[in-house]
């Protein structure tokens, strides 16, 4: 079991992202790929605004505007952010890689002309990377269940030490049991019988009165294998829930020090309840009647207007609203930190 718990371990950096996770990245503009479009950045504040709006597709645009804001009204804005748009039809959102905030059409076709709500997206998702809720991937999910049924295998090695030699050589066919069963069961319907290697294995195992004691090992390991998954999976969806919860707690704070309306929050849940409400609900999402509680009761804990207080504050200490390039992955949008939207590179070396 110290095993297990070590394993547990791992998943206290498990993402909960706003709908899904590990998401692929779809976009690609053209816009953010021209070098001259974005090469230069107008030296007034005042017409910051102006030639982003000219230069940038509508939807960067938009994300710009929001996430620029949220990140100075936060004092979110010591490191650049990155938007990209996955030009994809789903009511999604999700946060990844290095402070990357990707957003899918079908969320800003659903969100479209309000602000508020879009706002509140965003700050969730940001939320995500500065509470440090890293992505354990699906790949590495499989590999810490891997490595329970081999766990499984060594405590029933042990339990059993006379049958040690024949669990050893079960650990051949060990690929074979992913899709659940016994692991005779498995290996037996995986090969379409008793086939080649496996026949040589197998065939000095399963003899008589070895078979008889055999089986009932590989039907323990299948089971102790089961309990620690199923452990392993409930934590994975208690956290997942518990991130998710964090993450709307961020949201609500960071758009309302931004001046933003509140309500886009819950605009924002009834738009994702529609959308897939209930299928998100006891899996990695808390169901979104829940959600939306916690998002009142957060509400009368941080009452708005000192909120709006401290993020005006913010906002008239960074004044120079944050400038922005074509990320060098060709893919995404850069919104550069305070440091980088403050000059040129020359500017910015010790004299």
């Amino acid at each position: 079991m110290n095993k297990f718990r070590k394993a547990l371990l791992v998943l206290i950096c498990l993402s909960a992202i706003l709908l899904s996770i590990n998401l692929p990245i779809h976009a690609r503009s053209p816009h953010l790929a021209d070098p001259i479009l974005l090469a230069q950045q107008p030296a007034s504040a005042n017409s910051v605004y102006e030639r982003a709006k000219a230069e940038l597709p509508e939807e960067f645009y938009m994300l710009y505007r929001v996430v620029e804001r949220l990140a100075r009204a936060n004092g979110l804005d010591t490191l650049p952010w990155r938007v990209n748009v996955a030009h994809e039809y789903s009511v999604n959102a999700f946060a990844t890689d290095y402070n990357l905030l990707a957003f899918y059409t079908g969320l800003l076709d659903q969100m479209h002309g309000d602000p508020n709500a879009l706002a509140f997206v965003a700050a969730h998702e940001m939320g995500h990377h500065i509470r440090n809720h890293i992505a354990v991937g699906e790949a590495e999910q499989q590999r810490i269940l891997g490595q329970f049924r081999q766990e499984a295998i060594d405590q029933v090695a042990a339990e059993q030490e006379d049958l040690r030699g024949d669990l050893e050589k079960i650990r051949v066919g060990e690929w074979a049991t992913a899709g659940g069963g016994t692991l005779i069961d498995s290996i037996t319907s995986r090969t379409g019988g008793l086939g080649s290697l496996l026949a040589n294995v197998l065939g000095g195992v399963f003899q008589g009165n070895r078979e008889r004691c055999v089986r009932p090992a590989a039907e323990r390991i299948d089971e102790i294998n089961a309990q620690k998954a199923a452990e392993v999976k409930q934590q994975w969806m208690e956290l997942s829930h518990r991130q998710e919860f964090e993450a709307d707690e961020s949201g609500y704070l960071y758009t309302a020090r931004a001046g933003f309306d509140t309500q886009g929050a819950t605009t924002a849940m009834e738009v994702l309840n529609r959308a897939v409400g209930s299928r998100m609900a006891g899996s990695t999402h808390p169901a979104i009647p829940d959600r939306i509680a916690k998002l009142t009761a957060i509400k009368s804990q941080y009452p708005v207007q000192p909120l709006v207080a401290e993020g005006k504050a913010k906002l008239a200490a960074s004044a120079q609203p944050l400038t922005y390039a074509a990320s060098l992955d060709q893919s995404s949008l850069r919104i550069n930190s305070k440091t980088g939207s403050s000059g040129s590179f020359e500017d910015e070396l010790p004299r």
